[in-house]
């Protein structure tokens, strides 16, 4: 019951104060508030406070003032430049200006068109250009400067200059030009003898450059005389695994015996320690005695013979052919067995 008479109680707007004339139910207030035209809200583009107790801090506005603040007072609003036409936020413009290459500036030397009132203006891209090449007040340098001549002056004023100054720069032309010939007499004198230098040097070389041909021929030569010897020794080495063959065919093959001594069998066997024996030779074939103390884990040893590569394994019977009989003696014991 309460609520339903709180709800239809009649109230206005909480900010009447500012000028809101709505008034309404309490359940419509809510919605209200979030169209009414007077409910501050922040700026849209950030903008922040210059001064008083928001200062730093995001603009706030009545809604209604929102859309005349950013045209015409947001300092982040968007303004076309008049002269480049380029959108610049309207806290930047003044800086811009100060760079704008179209904007318009006066010369620099305050110069004036011919027949007009005033300082002549031009886009500021343009003023280098207009100093270099057209501005009658623009200090100069005398063309005759590369002579001698020092003088500087006004644009304007260049042409009264080479009058006046006429017997003078020829003067400073006739002497630069009598230089210019020492000059080139001097460096055509050095031409001449770098060139006799390089004639020699070449001369030089080309005989060391003879020598060098006559040394290929030699060690060409001699690669062919060794290219033939590898030829030849190729074919003994042929004929000798072909003699060795024949050897192995009608002789007994050679028999090779290894007396391998193997001291501290006890702790081998409690560390599980492999062994192995030195390198020994059965005829030309290279072997090595191997133990496993404790075989597949079955506490029992196993003794075998391994193949090993050999220098005479290009020339051997493959695969080898002999019969091995091992005799395991007990040191210890005085039987021997």
């Amino acid at each position: 019951m309460n609520r339903e008479i709180v709800s239809d109680k009649m109230i206005s707007c909480p900010l009447k104060k500012r000028g809101c004339e709505w008034s309404d139910t309490v359940t419509t207030a809510i919605h209200h508030l979030e169209e009414c035209e007077f409910f501050p809200v922040h700026c849209p583009l950030g903008c922040v406070c210059l001064e008083g107790e928001r200062k730093g801090k995001v603009l706030k506005l009545e809604k209604r003032l929102i859309p005349e603040h950013q045209g015409d007072s947001c300092p982040l609003r968007e303004l076309a430049c008049e002269f480049c036409v380029n959108n610049v936020k309207a806290c930047e413009m003044n800086p811009h200006l100060e760079d704008c290459e179209l904007f318009p500036v006066p010369c620099p030397n305050r110069c004036m068109r011919e027949g007009e009132e005033g300082i002549r203006q031009m886009k500021r891209r343009d003023v280098l250009v207009h100093l270099n090449d057209e501005c009658p007040l623009q200090k100069v340098e005398c063309p005759y400067r590369f002579y001698g001549c020092r003088e500087e002056m006004e644009r304007r004023e260049m042409d009264l200059h080479e009058i006046d100054f006429m017997h003078i720069h020829f003067r400073l032309s006739m002497t630069d030009t009598k230089q210019k010939q020492i000059q080139t007499s001097q460096e055509l004198d050095r031409a001449t003898e770098r060139i006799t230098f390089l004639e020699n040097e070449n001369e030089s070389k080309t005989q060391e450059l003879s020598k060098f041909k006559h040394m290929e021929e030699k060690l060409d030569t001699a690669n062919t005389k060794i290219e033939n010897l590898e030829k030849q020794v190729s074919e003994k080495d042929s004929e000798l695994k072909s003699i060795i063959e024949v050897l192995y065919s009608y002789t007994p093959l050679p028999t090779g015996q290894l007396e391998w001594k193997i001291k501290g069998v006890k702790q081998k066997i409690e560390n599980e320690e492999n062994t192995y024996s030195d390198p020994f030779y059965v005829g030309l074939y290279k072997c090595q005695g191997y133990i496993l103390w404790n075989w597949l884990n079955a506490g029992k040893a196993c003794v075998s013979i391994h193949i090993m590569k050999g220098g005479y394994d290009d020339k051997l019977h493959w695969p080898i052919r002999y019969k091995y009989v091992l005799i395991l003696l007990n040191h210890i014991n005085s039987n021997n067995n």
